[in-house]
């Protein structure tokens, strides 16, 4: 298992430079309800149940690559995909409501770039635990791209073999609908009930790779599939796998998304999972983010029927619907990058996320899959602030607010918290100052992303501008960390070495 927190680096540093605040007012808030099927005590007490906005769950496409030798493609990395291979935490929820809003504030050296940094960053946790919380009935559409290229390397054999684990799985309550695709889509099964589990199987078992990737009729197709029941208290999600970009039908990736979120707004999930090289990256972990999904990249096809058995696994109840996260910044700052999704929109004063539907992750092991080879199941909201103006001690860093409504009520929830900084903005002894022990590790981790991504954007005109950014950032980075002691930290250090080999000038 994995070490929570890292030696040396990792310390909490609560000097002069100190932070307030973080708490939340809840007074808007209706009391406690728990989602269909959980008594008021479960899971209280025991492991918190993160809660995050959907999205990349690795970033194995960029490890490929650097396993391969190569300088990764900009496309492989987002900071969504590489938080989630990292565990992280949040403080207890305590805020008495079902699910919890946190604001962590850190103001650091910027190991990347030099100077300080000052992070702003949003989590949001239950004090269920999703062990104990009843899964409410599942209907689950599952889409698998028979296209000719489905034939390479077995990708079809292990589609079938992922669909049949699922089938294996189901419930007595759950529907199933099977959508298979090339040029043309069709529907293998449902939306129904499983009672002949061995009958189904054998239908899958007579799949055939051919044809071309129609993937506007099918994603279409398997959201109406899922809307055939109307109870938004019942959890309806589509597993959509493919391993190409469109190629027939509505190939505008801009009419795609648009298709789907008319459909994701409905309260249907989706998630993604691209196999090969190939599949259109971007495209489908676009496509998983804004449907409060998950996305999987699967260098590898044998990896598929685990990703079908992990997926299946952590769905737990839609713990709320219409979920609006957002910040404003106070007077002597300007946001600056945001992180952790795309789903970031710009205000005047900070930013926002809406999200049709959030999900209790019951994901608790942090260690590799055995074939995937993702690393944690984390995530992380983190906005860049930049300081414009000096201020008293004590001022206002910024105010979060957190809105949402329960599957199957109308009524509105609400928290409100503000978070101040006892120095002047910008300043903090040479260790850097953290609000709590939680936001040290992300703060290392987005160094480390920063690193990673603005050196594959250098590289693509320069790899010697790329390995002078990621010596220098290693000049940095190594130090703080020679002694930790966190699996995730070590194994970024060993991946920046690996890059490092890779750009580095090369003599004759």
């Amino acid at each position: 298992m994995r070490n929570r927190l890292a030696s040396s680096f990792l310390a909490v540093m609560l000097t002069a430079c100190g932070f307030g605040g973080g708490a939340a007012s809840s007074a808007n808030s209706p009391p406690m309800t728990y989602p269909p099927g959980t008594s008021a005590d479960a899971g209280v007490g025991g492991v918190p149940g993160n809660i995050g906005v959907g999205g990349a769950q690795d970033f194995a496409a960029f490890r490929s690559a650097l396993d391969q030798g190569r300088v990764p493609a900009p496309d492989t990395l987002d900071s969504a995909g590489f938080f989630a291979e990292h565990y992280n935490s949040l403080p207890a929820p305590t805020c008495g409501d079902l699910f919890c809003l946190h604001g962590l504030l850190s103001v650091s050296p910027n190991l990347v770039h030099g100077g300080t940094w000052t992070l702003l960053q949003l989590g949001m946790n239950s004090p269920l635990d999703p062990r104990t919380v009843a899964r409410p009935p599942l209907d689950l559409v599952v889409v698998i791209d028979r296209s000719g290229s489905m034939a390479d390397d077995d990708k079809m054999v292990y589609a079938i073999e992922g669909a049949q684990t699922l089938v294996d799985q189901l419930g007595e309550s759950d529907t199933l609908t099977l959508i298979a695709f090339d040029s043309q889509v069709e529907t293998l099964f449902g939306p129904a009930r499983v009672s002949d589990r061995a009958a189904l199987k054998s239908k899958l078992a007579g799949l055939f790779p051919g044809g071309s990737t129609n993937i506007y009729d099918a994603l279409d197709a398997a959201y109406r599939a899922a809307l055939a029941n109307s109870d938004e208290t019942r959890l309806r999600r589509v597993i959509f796998l493919t391993d190409g970009l469109p190629t027939v039908g509505d190939t505008s990736s801009a009419d795609i998304s648009a298709m789907s979120l008319g459909y994701n707004v409905k309260h249907v999930g989706l998630t993604t999972i691209g196999v090969g090289r190939d599949a259109g990256l971007p495209l489908l972990r676009g496509l998983a983010e804004q449907g409060g999904g998950n996305f999987y990249f699967l260098e590898s096809a044998q990896a598929i029927a685990e990703v079908f058995k992990e997926e299946l696994a952590v769905f737990v109840a839609p713990l709320a619907y219409d979920v609006e996260l957002s910040f404003d910044v106070g007077a002597p700052y300007k946001v600056g990058e945001l992180f952790g999704t795309s789903l970031w929109t710009p205000t005047a004063t900070g930013a926002r996320i809406r999200v049709p539907s959030v999900y209790l992750t019951s994901r608790t092991s942090d260690e590799p899959g055995q074939a995937g080879g993702r690393r944690g199941g984390g995530s992380a909201l983190i906005a860049e602030l930049a300081p414009i103006a000096d201020a008293l001690a004590g001022h206002t860093v910024a105010s979060a607010h957190l809105r949402f409504r329960l599957p199957g009520s109308s009524v509105v929830h609400g928290q409100d918290i503000v978070m101040t900084y006892a120095n002047h903005p910008g300043v903090c002894d040479a260790g850097g100052s953290y609000s709590s022990p939680e936001i040290t590790k992300n703060e290392a981790i987005l160094s480390f992303f920063v690193a990673f991504r603005d050196a594959t954007e250098l590289a693509v005109r320069s790899t010697s501008q790329a390995s002078g950014l990621l010596g220098s950032f290693a000049s940095r980075i190594h130090p703080r960390l020679d002694r930790t002691t966190d699996d995730d930290l070590a194994d970024d250090l060993t991946l920046l070495d690996e890059y490092i080999d890779i750009v580095a000038p090369k003599t004759r």
